[in-house]
C-alpha cells in the first residue's frame, strides 16, 4: 500500500515535471524573443512545482512580465518576491523589482534591489544599467566610482560608456578623468564603435546642450537638404558647425549642400577639412569632391579623387553607388 502511495507520488511528480517543461520552452521563448505566446489565463501551469527553469531562472519571475504588461504591478511584485526567495543568487528578480521602483520614484527601494542585483551578478548590462540610474537619481559618485572599479576589467565597453555617461550627468560639468577614460577605450576594447567613443567624448567636452542643439540643426538641415531647400540646408549646417566643429559629418553635408548652389569654393573648402584635417577613412568626401571638379570640367583632378574614394571602397548608404563604378565609367573612357 505505501509502495502503491509512493508510486502515486513518483508519477504526479514525473507528469508535473513533464507539463512545466512545455511551458517553461514558452516562456523562454517569449523572454528570448520578446514575444507575447505565454496565456496568463492557461490553468493548467503549475509555477509552483518545478519553481525553475532548466536555466535556473524562477518561472515566478517570468511569469511576472506578463502581469507588468497588463498594469497589474502589485501582483507582478508579489511574483518577484517570491522569486527571489527561490533563487536569490540569479539577481534578475531583484533588477526587475528596482525598475518597477525607480519608475514609482520609490528611490529607497530602487536602491536596494538594485545594489543586491549589481553586486550579486556585476558583469551584466541590465543589473549594472539599473544601478547606475538610481545611482544617478541620487547623484551618488562614491558609490559609482566603487562599482565601476568592480566592473572596468570585464571585457564589456558598455560598462565603460555608463560610467563615463552617468558620472558626467552627475558632474554637470567636463572631466579631464572621463575623458581619458574614453581616449583608453580603443585599446582596450578594438572592437568598440570609434564613431560612438568618439561621439561621446564631444558630448562630455562641449556639454550636452550644445551637443544636442548641434544633432538638432543638423537634423533640420537634413530635412531642409531632402526638400532641395540647399540653402536653408547649408544655413542650418553652419549653425551646427558653430556649435560643434569637431564633427566632420557637418562639414561633409555643408559641402554637398554648397556644391548644389553651385558655390564650389566654399564646397571645396569644406571636402578639404574632412579629408586632410580629419583625415576619415569612408572616401565619401573624395567621390563627392571628384564628381563637382569633373562637373567643372577639371578631369584630371577630379579622377584622381574619385579613385581615391575608389581605392577606400566608398558605397553610397542610401544609393548604393561604388565609387569604383563611376570612377571606371567617367576616367576609364
Amino acid at each position: 500500500m505505501i509502495g502503491m502511495f509512493i508510486l502515486i507520488i513518483l508519477s504526479i511528480g514525473s507528469y508535473k515535471k513533464l507539463n512545466s517543461s512545455h511551458y517553461q520552452s514558452i516562456l523562454l521563448y517569449d523572454f528570448n524573443n520578446g514575444t507575447d505566446f505565454f496565456n496568463l489565463e492557461d490553468s493548467k501551469f503549475d509555477d509552483n512545482f518545478p519553481t525553475l527553469t532548466a536555466t535556473a531562472l524562477p518561472l515566478k519571475y517570468l511569469k511576472a512580465r506578463y502581469y507588468l504588461q497588463i498594469d497589474s504591478i502589485e501582483t507582478a511584485k508579489k511574483l518577484l518576491y517570491k522569486s527571489i526567495d527561490e533563487n536569490p543568487y540569479i539577481a534578475a528578480p531583484q533588477a526587475l523589482l528596482a525598475n518597477l521602483y525607480l519608475t514609482e520614484n520609490e528611490i529607497d527601494s530602487a536602491f536596494l534591489y538594485s545594489k543586491e542585483a549589481f553586486y550579486s551578478l556585476s558583469n551584466n548590462n541590465q543589473h549594472r544599467d539599473v544601478y547606475f540610474r538610481v545611482l544617478k537619481e541620487i547623484n551618488d559618485s562614491v558609490s559609482l566610482d566603487s562599482a565601476f572599479v568592480k566592473i572596468r576589467d570585464y571585457n564589456n565597453e558598455n560598462h565603460w560608456y555608463d560610467y563615463v555617461l552617468t558620472r558626467n550627468d552627475i558632474n554637470k560639468k567636463p572631466s579631464k578623468y572621463l575623458l581619458n577614460l574614453l581616449d583608453e577605450i580603443p585599446a582596450r576594447f578594438p572592437q568598440a564603435d570609434t564613431l560612438k567613443t568618439n561621439s561621446i567624448k564631444r558630448f562630455i567636452e562641449i556639454g550636452s546642450s550644445r551637443y544636442t542643439s548641434a544633432l538638432a540643426n543638423s537634423e533640420f538641415a537634413r530635412i531642409e537638404f531632402e526638400r532641395n531647400n540647399f540653402s536653408d540646408a547649408a544655413r542650418l549646417y553652419e549653425i551646427a558647425i558653430s556649435l560643434d566643429d569637431k564633427n566632420h559629418v557637418y562639414f561633409e553635408n555643408a559641402a554637398i549642400s554648397y556644391d548644389n548652389l553651385e558655390n564650389y569654393s566654399k564646397a571645396e573648402e569644406y571636402f578639404n577639412k574632412v579629408i586632410y584635417y580629419f583625415k576619415t577613412i569612408d572616401g565619401k568626401s573624395e567621390f563627392f569632391k571628384g564628381l563637382m571638379l569633373i562637373k567643372n570640367n577639371n578631369f584630371t583632378s577630379g579622377c584622381d579623387y574619385l579613385a581615391r574614394s575608389t581605392r577606400k571602397d566608398y558605397v553610397g548608404a542610401a544609393s548604393g553607388i561604388r565609387a569604383e563604378n563611376v570612377y571606371n565609367q567617367l576616367c576609364k573612357k
